[in-house]
């Protein structure tokens, strides 16, 4: 009992003895579990549980955690079952103890997928009981402090999974103790030299600094007793992972990193933070845009304190975090803190904000592809530095740094998200790309049947938008691509529509057991990933050897707003009017070309990516076309060009301007069109300029004929 003896003598200041009669329960259970188990370091195993729970024990965990985390390895790695966890200590015991559990047995393709999904069930777990993540924050934090005896390779890797996932999560939970800790031993497994030379470093510069560091502590504390104020001051120094972090961002040597300590002002209510920051801005000088009121505005993880950057007159910056002591206390332990700190409130502020992140977590498991996936909308939410925007209404809405008018909307609502088609800031129309900052007011235009456009994942920064804007695209692709197929595959039939055959004649389609339903097989046609002859043969042979062949010759109608699935060349630019081809691609569609297109030349009538197309009549909308123009050196020239295709209804996408003999220029426009008789308008017009020596229309990949 040597080794349980510590960790009674710690719960018995806050637990009772029935609760502590349990814990000794779980840990005679768990001892004899892990029986002849040891560590990398050859210790016997049972002190891993037990240190974790020390860690728990710290943060005043119920009797409950506590039980969880003496046993949380023994489903893993003994006989011990769930069955007989939830029998001996009850069921929530049992959950928590199979919310930590390492799930081991799953087997992946990769290990980035294994780690991933492991991922996506410890966070699963985390929204059922916020208990799980705290005790395998606990587990982490003992597996870093004990990093020694392992293999280099295996300290890193574990040392980088630490700093990309653990640290950001104890900081989004606002459990800064952990997440400190964790960011001192990543550096120091990860990067020992650096670590070593910096320690060294910052040790000797606290020494040459440390009457003037106590000359600034002594300046405070006199400035708060003569306004009356009642506070504890403490100066401290920041972590060497910051200290690090800050020159690696800055790209600065040490001598260049001023603020390098800090100063904490502690007080008894919110009405003394404000007052002793007007102290403080009048002992020394403030330093523009570096004060932030967390306490207005709680950050993500419901951290609150007013945070202000100062000059002393010794020239050092030094930062100065006022706050009360509550707000400490939450600072220090975040969701923790609601066992902690007992305030006769039901949640803390953390916790509500923990909350409502892990709501978040749910609506990412939701629209996720798959683990990888959800995780790399997860990791993105870890990083918020925080941005205050305003709703018309006057309503807060907090983002990360970045983020643009789409995150905005989608905060709102998935489906003003879903909706939106413009927006206004601090009531100006403005570009959906735009990064938003701090106080602007937005507001969101919405209009029914607006969908999501791909190219906003290239710019959103919540994991929430990317999350939903890539499940209503997928959604939306496999729907095109169901339509498609079924265009596709009709036209390989001939004679009949699939709707001909009888659902016995249909089901002869998914004999091989590949496919779950029809919808499936026709969005492998419409997707390019398996040909619709090949399908046509299987469900009607008779037909498809009959020589009927004239339907299955017609060209598949294109009016140039099939969607995601039906792409226009890039290469050859085809328009309405133009002879057309289209190049059927595995998994991606079919995209159109010009027939003289060099892309298509190779293939042939009876190649599986040959696909006969036409233009449908009266087609509608705008197609990108490329035009060079050789013109002679002139004042004005361009602006003209530029205006005279404006008159003739032509929207310039791009321009470019080059210098050929000195005497001519060459002018390359891409300008979208209507059709062919648009185009030819254009260029008729630009003939009739006395400055153009020539005009056509080019493509780099047009074969020479």
């Amino acid at each position: 009992m040597y080794i349980f003896q510590p960790l009674k003598d710690k719960l018995s200041k806050y637990l009772n003895r029935k609760q502590l009669k349990l814990v000794e329960k779980a840990y005679l259970l768990a001892r004899g579990a892990h029986e002849g188990q040891t560590r990398s370091s050859g210790d016997p195993y049972i002190t891993h549980p037990v240190a974790v729970a020390h860690i728990l024990a710290d943060m005043r965990l119920d009797a409950q955690t506590i039980m969880a985390a003496i046993l949380h390895d023994v489903i893993e790695d003994t006989a011990c079952s769930r069955e007989q966890i939830a029998e001996e200590f009850g069921e929530e015991v049992a959950e928590l103890v199979e919310g930590v559990s390492k799930l081991t047995q799953i087997k992946f393709s990769t290990r980035a997928e294994a780690q991933a999904e492991n991922f996506r069930k410890m966070m699963m777990a985390m929204v059922k009981d916020i208990r799980v993540i705290i005790i395998k924050l606990a587990d982490r934090l003992h597996n870093m402090r004990t990093l020694g005896p392992l293999k280099p390779e295996k300290r890193r890797r574990v040392a980088t999974e630490t700093l990309e996932i653990y640290a950001p999560i104890a900081n989004r939970l606002g459990i800064y103790t952990i997440r400190e800790e964790y960011e001192q031993l990543g550096f120091k497994a990860l990067y020992p030299t650096r670590f070593r030379i910096l320690k060294t470093i910052v040790e000797n510069a606290r020494g040459s600094r440390k009457e003037i560091i106590e000359t600034i502590l002594t300046e405070i504390k006199k400035r708060m007793a003569s306004a009356k104020l009642k506070v504890q001051v403490q100066a401290r120094q920041k972590s060497l992972y910051s200290i690090y972090k800050k020159m690696k961002k800055k790209k600065a040597n040490f001598e260049d990193i001023m603020d390098i300590y800090g100063f904490r002002v502690i007080t008894k209510n919110v009405d003394s933070c404000y007052r002793v920051l007007g102290q403080v801005h009048n002992l020394f000088k403030p330093v523009p845009d570096r004060f932030k009121d967390y306490i207005a505005i709680q950050k993500a993880n419901g951290y609150q304190s007013l945070h202000t950057t100062l000059r002393s007159p010794q020239g050092l910056h030094i930062e100065v975090q006022i706050r009360t002591e509550e707000m400490d206390h939450m600072a220090e332990s975040g969701v923790a803190a609601h066992w902690l700190y007992k305030t006769g409130s039901e949640v803390n502020p953390a916790e509500v904000r923990a909350r409502e992140w892990m709501k978040n977590l749910l609506d990412y498991q939701e629209s996720a592809g798959d683990s990888l996936d959800f995780i790399e909308h997860v990791k993105i939410d870890l990083f918020p530095d925080e941005v205050y925007v305003f709703t018309p209404q006057g309503n807060i809405i907090e983002l990360p740094a970045g983020a643009t008018p789409v995150d905005f909307a989608y905060a709102i609502h998935t489906d003003v998200g879903n909706s939106c088609i413009a927006c206004k800031i601090d009531g100006r129309l403005s570009a959906l790309s735009t990064p938003l900052v701090n106080g602007q007011t937005v507001e969101v235009v919405t209009a029914p049947g607006a969908r999501p456009n791909p190219s906003w994942v290239g710019f959103v920064t919540t994991g929430k938008a990317r999350a939903n804007i890539r499940h209503f695209l997928r959604t939306m692709r496999a729907e095109e691509a169901v339509k498609l197929g079924i265009q596709l595959l009709n036209k390989a039939l001939g004679d009949k529509n699939v709707e001909d055959f009888s659902e016995e004649e249909k089901a002869v389609l998914l004999a091989d057991n590949k496919y779950k339903n029809l919808d499936a097989v026709y969005m492998d046609i419409g997707l390019g990933s398996v040909s619709a002859k090949v399908v046509a043969h299987r469900l009607d042979p008779a037909n498809m050897e009959s020589g009927n062949e004239e339907r299955r010759r017609r060209p598949l109608s294109i009016k140039g707003t099939e969607g995601m699935l039906i792409e226009f060349a890039e290469c050859c630019t085809p328009i309405p009017g133009d002879p057309i081809v289209g190049e059927a691609r595995p998994g991606r569609g079919i995209r159109i070309h010009r027939e003289p297109c060099a892309v298509v030349q190779g293939i042939q009538p009876d190649d599986e990516r040959y696909l006969p197309v036409s233009w449908e009549e009266n087609v509608q909308g705008e197609f990108p076309v490329n035009l060079r123009v050789v013109v002679f050196n002139g004042r004005g020239v361009l602006a003209s060009l530029t205006q005279l295709i404006s008159q003739c209804e032509g929207n310039i996408i791009d321009v470019h301007v080059g210098r050929d003999d000195g005497f001519t220029n060459t002018l390359t426009f891409k300008v979208a069109v209507q059709n062919r008789i648009h185009l030819a308008r254009i260029i008729k017009r630009l003939r009739l300029n006395k400055s153009v020596s020539k005009i056509e229309r080019y493509s780099e990949y047009e074969s020479k004929k």
